[in-house]
């Protein structure tokens, strides 16, 4: 696409500024998405009885033009416009994740809001959210941090100032006694007005590293009350990614590290579908997984089987098992070329954001890639038998309106973070 550098509109100027790599790179996975929907969905929707065996596939189309619009305009926004824009959505976020549990369970869970024409997923639109939220408060805490460092450093600095006296104050030791004393009263206040101010800029840090902690800890109480551990363990990922990037000890990682495998050992003993999962995984037990791995065992090396063995007996095959599908449809070789894909816009996305200087721009940005990558690797290694299934859908690729928009947003931001905001003015 042929567009001059002197040209001032809207698009242009988007256009020059976007990140090709990572565009192109996501149109292709939305492209291959839809196409393995083809292949794959309509034996659901017989499974389901549906009318219209293309039911699933007519649904995402729906969700596709107004993602890429979406991811569009995201990324078109200054990064001023989208924190503002975030902080006003995290409350309406929020109250539609507390409604979610007045809703039917579906699955052993109440994650959806039924508006009978279509179903929403708050939790899906609050991930990115998340992230940015977190990301603002963190570089609060960094900023005071670093102003309470550089008091300090000045008044050490100072103090192995004079903490000798000169040839001078020798000299004119008696003269010098009583501007010592004045010396010493002034920098006795100088001192004590430093500290108060030290002590000003800890407790404002102190109520943001406490706003920090009360925000993850709802928002993981809500998660847990649908139950949906998958989503919380996703919500943690986010978190942990962010404040390690700003600096935290490893002390305190391993520690949280350890309170979530706490948490998962309670979620066992106490949330019975999570028991459940657990329980077929622990007994090979599944039988959506053993048809998926029978379905990627008999599939031909390079152009996969064409068997439909695994499309016709798997009810989640347009949705969890979906890779499993890919390889049954195109093979392994293909598959693994869809692998790459996604491992190269990670790889890429995570070597733009190391040559940026802004704190917000780079844990915000830890903070979407982190949750992308986690969706990938558990995808995969729930449909591979590695870990338990759960419901965490392969970005741009499974069925999923709520998750293919809140991607489309994430990328959107992503594309924002990596562009060169001087563009915009």
């Amino acid at each position: 696409m042929f567009i001059r550098r002197t040209e001032n509109n809207w698009f242009a100027k988007w256009w020059l500024g976007v990140d090709k790599v990572v565009l192109f790179a996501v149109l292709t996975l939305i492209i291959f998405g839809i196409l393995i929907q083809f292949a794959a969905s309509p034996y659901q929707a017989r499974r389901m009885n549906l009318s219209d065996e293309y039911h699933f596939v007519k649904n995402i189309s729906m969700y596709v033009l107004p993602g890429i619009f979406g991811m569009i305009l995201v990324s078109s926004m200054k990064l001023k416009t989208i924190r503002k824009l975030t902080v006003i959505s995290f409350i309406p976020s929020c109250l539609l994740l507390i409604i979610t549990l007045f809703f039917s369970k579906a699955k052993g869970a109440n994650r959806w809001i039924n508006f009978g024409i279509i179903k929403i997923q708050p939790s899906e639109f609050l991930k990115p959210i998340f992230a940015i939220i977190i990301a603002m408060i963190l570089v609060r805490i960094k900023d005071l941090h670093d102003k309470i460092r550089v008091i300090e450093k000045n008044n050490k600095i100072k103090k192995r100032n004079t903490m000798y006296p000169t040839v001078l104050e020798v000299i004119n030791f008696i003269p010098m006694v009583f501007y010592n004393i004045y010396f010493f009263i002034r920098k006795k206040q100088r001192i004590k007005k430093e500290l108060s101010e030290i002590e000003n800029l800890e407790k404002r840090k102190n109520r943001y590293i406490s706003l920090l902690i009360y925000i993850f800890v709802f928002i993981c109480i809500l998660l847990i009350a649908q139950p949906d551990v998958g989503m919380t363990v996703t919500f943690s990922i986010i978190f942990l990614s962010e404040i390690f990037v700003a600096g935290i000890s490893w002390i305190l990682v391993f520690a949280l590290l350890g309170l979530g495998g706490f948490g998962l050992l309670l979620a066992y003993e106490f949330l019975p579908h999570f028991t459940h999962r657990v329980n077929q995984f622990l007994t090979n037990d599944n039988y959506q997984l053993r048809k998926a791995l029978d379905a990627i065992k008999e599939s031909n090396f390079l152009f996969g089987g064409h068997t439909n063995n695994l499309k016709t007996v798997v009810p989640d095959i347009h949705t969890d098992f979906i890779f499993a599908a890919v390889i049954e449809e195109v093979g392994p070789i293909l598959s693994i070329l869809i692998i790459m894909v996604f491992l190269t816009l990670i790889t890429y996305m995570l070597y733009k954001l190391k040559s940026k200087k802004d704190s917000f721009v780079i844990f915000s940005g830890i903070g979407i890639i982190s949750y992308v990558v986690f969706q990938i690797m558990f995808n995969l290694s729930s449909t591979l038998g590695i870990i338990p299934t759960k419901g965490t859908t392969l970005p741009f690729i499974s069925y999923g309106g709520s998750s293919f928009i809140s991607s489309c947003f994430a990328i959107g931001i992503i594309l924002s973070l990596l562009q060169d905001q001087n563009l915009r003015r």
